[in-house]
């Protein structure tokens, strides 16, 4: 045989033409066409949430005969018969290792708990299908036609096939549809693993009865299975978790030398299962069961081997499965009526078998018929199962296009149908039942609960006022952050005695009170729950990842140090889209006062703001980082920072951090941080002064407020002559006037813990400052000024030059107060002058920027337009101007909630 010209294509050579020297170059064609086909067809099917099986199996009937194949020369160029028994040998060797995955995700910890129910739902879910498969198999037996293939085998193979529960299918659906902490996704779970290693024997039992030549071999067979399993569980398994204590990989993860032991037991197990007369998969099965659980090994070793085997070799076969199914063959209306047939009896076997299981058991309608149709999910394990008949004989290509399509349709309807039958308000109100809520009529997703006045002053005289703070923690990078602003929180937890002024202004009614403070903290760590199996692993064992959690143990450390008495953390997989309503969830069943949320975005800012960065030039920049130093904040950013503000049933908070959790060996805080409140009106800025109040409280560092009083010319020359008598001083700066004001540390407390908390009196923003800053010296203990700034501007001005006027104002007060990144701006969202949003246009001029405040080498930074609407006006022109301090922007509730401020 001549060798192929080594030129290649410029030799004249044909790259899809088949070369059994050389198979590479069209095995490379075919699995990029496959990859593609699978990926474009899995992104429809997404948004209807189906398993990506159902994208392959039908990317392989698209390219088969049903199809393209009815293109001329596409099957023999494409996938010639030649060239199909290197494709098969790459998907049967994907198929052993995902085996083995599933496998690893045998665990008899999660059958434990419920083992009763579970065991009497998987009992009735394979028994009624598997008889009903049984009677099915006459008329099929006859469809088919075969002779040559006994009875005995073909009734037995097609009880097992109606009676088989997908588990990794079911597993991911349970996942994706958050049930798998429910009782009804434990009981489930456990339920289709018993299932599933049952039909994995009975496969096993079936299988052996095929390849033996009598029944006497094929009982050889079967117990040598079953001896090399013993063999593997009681010989193998000690010495491979002893392997794993002394690579160190139960707590460093698996060593290269512990994954090459595992691979090599995995490819063994094949082989011995092969050669015995037992399909290879149910070796690679059988070396999953034996990897340990312990400190999550076996999630670590699935993570090492997912994304090859999943993304590239998995689909290979599950294509080819769909290269054999050749719709063209269900011919007749008789066909048609055997597909409908076998359809009925497979959804009616499993779901009448597990719901009256479920029901027996205790569980409601809806919670039984949620089992039963999740039992009935057929997924891959079915195509696994119906292929291996296929290539063994058992079925002619006509059956196994009837069970196919029963196979698809039973595993695209469970989705859809368990949302409805069991929504998320029904799943509330059965775990408010649970917990001893009596009234189960109130609709669990709109009741919101309502705190107690009584519960920040106790009428018994001992008032507790307890700041509940729910914070999510997705990123490492964003917990320094988020853990210095916390320590600005943390509260006294001694008791004092404070006096409350209860009367009005002026009033000389006091009530003293002994108050306890408590802070309690909810830590939210939400990962993206991707396609990978191992993130289910990972919620099955929830307590083993939660706890090894580094995230996690960093916050619970921190709060141990600091003395945080009251520290709640929850480890939640969700799909991004999820995350902002898990916390609003979370938040609403806690009754938070506030929810802080870390803003992680592309900013490099506060990178640049360290001494050695900030001595660079343009010069000294590297042109390829250019790029990150632009400051920008793209799409998804804006619209996480959306979603955040649509919670509306307690006050919400967006960190924006610029460098103020990010300390260097050579920038060791030597001063207290100092906060910057601009106030120009509303719920919103009234909301931001609470929030710092409450940072300057605890902290002792020192608070200034810029309240900015936009007035027309008229208007203030007025007000100027009434208060003329009052002003002790006035600052003339481009045609401002000042007015500096204290807060006690009464005023601050009565501000805080008193019963003014839930008072409608302090609605309106003069009242508000009237109430707070009642000092017009500032005391020993007084550090919060106020600083009134009145803008006297023209009639014809617009408001975005106001905007610009504010802006220049606060950075020089920056600039005045030597303001840098370990400082803060608490501001709230929107403004508003007079009930009317503030302001209406933005400035079309570039912002002002404190020549303090530049770095050299660094432009303005740059922003989308998604940005400009969702932070409001004010925090998104301070942060264009270029200031550094970090910001936290506030947004107050809208529900009528009894919180410390309340809404307009």
């Amino acid at each position: 045989m001549p060798a192929a010209p080594q030129a290649g294509i410029f030799a004249g050579l044909n790259p899809a033409e088949f070369n059994s020297a050389n198979p590479i170059v069209l095995f490379i064609i075919q699995t990029v066409i496959i990859l593609v086909f699978c990926r474009v067809l899995a992104i429809p099917l997404g948004y209807i949430r189906q398993p990506r099986v159902i994208a392959e199996v039908i990317a392989g009937i698209v390219l088969g005969p049903s199809v393209m194949g009815r293109i001329p020369n596409f099957t023999e160029t494409v996938f010639p018969k030649e060239s199909l028994p290197f494709l098969n040998l790459a998907a049967t060797l994907g198929l052993i290792f995902f085996l083995f995955q599933v496998g690893l995700e045998v665990n008899v910890n999660v059958i434990r708990r419920d083992w009763r129910e579970s065991l009497s739902i998987s009992i009735a879910g394979m028994a009624l299908p598997f008889g009903l498969g049984i009677a099915v198999s006459v008329g099929l037996y006859k469809l088919q036609n075969d002779d040559s293939v006994p009875f005995s085998s073909f009734m037995l193979f097609l009880g097992v096939a109606l009676a088989i529960t997908a588990f990794p299918v079911l597993a991911r659906i349970l996942a994706e549809l958050n049930l798998l902490r429910t009782r009804v996704g434990a009981i489930t779970m456990a339920s289709g693993l018993l299932n599933d290693c049952t039909a994995w024997v009975l496969l096993a039992l079936v299988v052996a009865l095929l390849n033996a030549s009598s029944g006497l071999q094929a009982l050889y067979v079967f117990l040598t299975a079953v001896g090399f399993s013993l063999f593997l569980i009681f010989a193998i398994r000690p010495l491979y978790k002893i392997l794993c204590i002394r690579t160190g990989s139960m707590e460093h993860g698996p060593t290269p030398l512990l994954m090459t032991v595992t691979f090599v037991i995995v490819l063994v197990s094949a082989f011995v299962t092969d050669i015995i007369g037992v399909h290879p998969i149910f070796g690679g099965f059988l070396a999953g069961t034996i990897i340990p659980h312990e400190n999550d090994l076996a999630i670590k070793v699935a993570e090492k081997t997912e994304d090859l085997v999943n993304i590239l070799l998995l689909p290979l076969y599950f294509t080819l499965s769909g290269l054999k199914t050749q719709i063209g063959l269900l011919n007749s209306g008789a066909v048609w009526g055997y597909v409908i047939l076998v359809i009925f009896l497979a959804c009616f076997g499993k779901i009448t078998g597990c719901t009256l299981a479920a029901k027996f058991c205790g569980m409601t309608i809806r919670e039984s018929f949620t089992v039963g149709f999740l039992m009935n999910c057929k997924g891959l394990v079915e195509l696994i199962v119906l292929n291996i008949g296929h290539d063994a004989g058992v079925l002619n290509d006509q059956v196994f296009v009837i069970m196919v399509v029963m196979a698809l349709i039973t595993t695209f309807m469970t989705t859809p149908v368990v949302i409805k039958l069991y929504p998320e308000w029904y799943q509330k109100q059965r775990a408010e039942l649970v917990h001893g809520v009596t009234d189960p009529s109130i609709h669990p997703s709109t009741a919101v609960p309502t705190k107690d006045p009584s519960y920040m002053v106790n009428q018994g005289g001992t008032g507790v006022d307890k700041f509940s703070l729910v914070t999510m923690l997705n990123r490492l990078e964003t917990v320094p952050s988020i853990m210095a602003l916390i320590k600005h929180l943390k509260q006294p937890t001694i008791k004092k005695e404070i006096t409350f002024s209860t009367g009005s202004t002026g009033s000389d009614s006091d009530d003293t009170r002994l108050t306890t403070h408590v802070m309690e903290l909810h830590a939210l760590r939400l990962l993206e729950l991707t396609e990978r199996a191992s993130d289910v692993m990972k919620i099955r064992d929830q307590r083993e990842t939660q706890r090894y959690d580094p995230v996690l143990n960093v916050i619970r450390a921190f709060a141990n140090i600091l003395g945080i008495e009251s520290l709640r953390t929850r480890l939640e997989f969700r799909s991004p889209n999820e995350f902002i309503k898990t916390i609003a969830d979370h938040s609403e069943q806690v009754d938070a006062d506030m929810i802080l949320l870390p803003w992680a975005t592309s900013n490099r800012h506060y990178i640049s703001s360290t001494p050695a960065a900030a001595s660079t030039t343009d010069d000294d920049v590297n042109p390829f980082d250019r790029h990150y130093q632009q400051n920008q904040y793209h799409i998804p950013d804006a619209e996480f920072a959306t979603a955040a503000f649509a919670i509306n049933h307690t006050v919400v908070g967006l960190f924006i951090d610029r460098g103020f959790g990010l300390i260097q060996d050579h920038t060791l805080p030597s001063r207290t941080t100092k906060i910057i409140v601009p106030f120009i009106g509303g719920s919103n800025d009234r909301a931001a002064l609470a929030f710092a109040l409450r940072l300057q409280l605890y902290h002792k560092g020192r608070a200034l407020v810029l309240r900015f009083v936009i007035k027309d010319k008229k208007d203030q020359e007025k007000e100027k002559e009434i208060n003329e008598k009052t002003i002790e001083d006035e600052v003339t700066h481009d045609s401002e006037q000042q007015e500096k004001r204290y807060a006690s540390v009464r005023s601050v407390q009565d501000m805080l813990y008193g019963a003014k908390v839930a008072s409608t009196e302090l609605d309106d923003d003069d009242t508000f400052f009237t109430t707070l800053f009642t000092l017009t010296n500032k005391e020993e203990n007084s550090n919060v000024e106020c600083v009134t700034i009145e803008n006297t501007i023209s009639q014809h001005q617009q408001d975005s030059a106001q905007l610009h006027d504010v802006i220049s104002t606060i950075n020089n007060h920056f600039t005045e107060n030597n303001f840098g990144k370990q400082d803060l701006v608490v501001l709230g969202r929107e403004n508003k002058v007079d009930g009317k949003p503030w302001p209406q246009l933005l400035p079309s001029t570039p912002w002002p920027t404190s020549p303090s405040l530049e770095s050299p080498g660094m432009g303005q930074p740059q922003y989308s337009k998604e940005f400009k609407s969702v932070l409001g006006p004010l925090s998104f022109g301070l942060l264009s101007s270029n200031a550094q301090s970090s910001l936290v922007v506030i947004q107050a509730p809208t529900h009528d909630k009894k919180t410390m401020i309340s809404p307009e």
